[in-house]
């Protein structure tokens, strides 16, 4: 098989992982071996963040593996091929790595650790807090797919309750999560989120689903994290909530525009806690363990493990 690779950043390390692990496949490095030679004979891409001429004349290509667990890149790309198989990573170390992030924003909010900054800086000597997990009514968790289950039976079992809300219906991994699916359950699933995470995927469905209504739909003073996709948030909505206290706070790890232009106004908002992008970072040895998985399975004639629905956008 020849397989066409790009990664964004790659120094040549993720490449060389690649052709030791598959050595009866021939590699092809996009960023070195321009003009392509016989682009009709290759078949399969492994790809982050490609250029937009990156599929021009690879016509026989079947499948695309993304270097990543999120594919609306590739989705939005203009000259993606509108046959070929997308397959994504599934976790790639990146499951451990949220579910650390959920509940530090969620320990933070629980704990009333913005309240104790704003009383650091006035240098005013402030206890009351509380100080249980049970104090949080409910944790919900935006997304249930492998990231969302996974944070969600983290946070379940630090003792916080937690509500997972999902498009379809997903099966719970515990007894403990109650969820909820489709447009008609959102509103019962929001009222009890003084916690809420949103780890959805960006699709047309999903993109400003953080906005005016849905923050209406919490409890006044909830607390927002969000390391899902910036376009899911409706930056102004969320700038309001703060101001009119239907939000006490949010915690951010992905934006619209990135980096965060200086001029934002969310640098110095002291209700706003920023991350650049950090929460889950995809492992290399993880990704490529699992991309090399697939096409062993393609080789065999197996099913790879994560294949993307265009329609629903993962």
């Amino acid at each position: 098989m020849n397989i066409l690779f790009y990664c964004q950043g790659d120094d040549g390390q993720v490449l060389q992982s690649f052709r030791q692990r598959l050595p009866q496949h021939r590699f092809i490095d996009w960023n070195s071996e321009r003009p392509l030679a016989e682009p009709e004979l290759i078949t399969a891409a492994i790809v982050w963040m490609p250029p937009e001429d990156f599929f021009d004349q690879l016509v026989g290509l079947k499948q695309i593996h993304a270097f990543s667990a999120g594919v609306d890149h590739l989705l939005q790309h203009p000259g993606l091929p509108e046959d070929v198989t997308i397959i994504r990573l599934q976790d790639a170390g990146m499951a451990q790595q949220m579910a650390e992030y959920a509940l530090y924003g969620t320990l933070h909010s629980q704990r009333q650790m913005g309240q104790l900054r704003k009383s650091q800086r006035r240098r005013h000597w402030q206890r009351e807090v509380k100080a249980s997990a049970t104090a949080v009514t409910q944790v919900g968790i935006l997304g249930a797919g492998a990231l969302g289950l996974h944070v969600a039976s983290r946070l379940s079992l630090n003792g916080y309750p937690v509500h997972c809300w999902s498009r379809s219906a997903r099966q719970s991994p515990d007894d403990r999560i109650r969820m909820f699916h489709g447009q008609d359950a959102l509103s019962e699933f929001l009222a009890g989120c003084q916690v809420l995470v949103c780890l959805l995927p960006l699709t047309d469905a999903t993109r400003g689903i953080l906005n005016q209504q849905l923050f209406e739909g919490l409890p006044q003073g909830a607390f927002l994290i969000n390391p899902g996709r910036g376009n899911h948030l409706v930056e102004n909505d969320l700038l309001s909530a703060l101001e009119t206290g239907q939000l006490s706070g949010a915690l951010l790890d992905v934006f619209s525009t990135e980096p965060l232009p200086e001029n934002h106004p969310f640098w110095d908002h002291p209700d706003i806690l920023i991350t650049p992008h950090v929460a889950a970072q995809s492992l290399e040895d993880e990704s490529v363990n699992q991309i090399v998985d697939d096409i062993e399975a393609i080789d065999r004639g197996d099913a790879p493990s994560c294949v993307v629905c265009r329609q629903s956008g993962y």
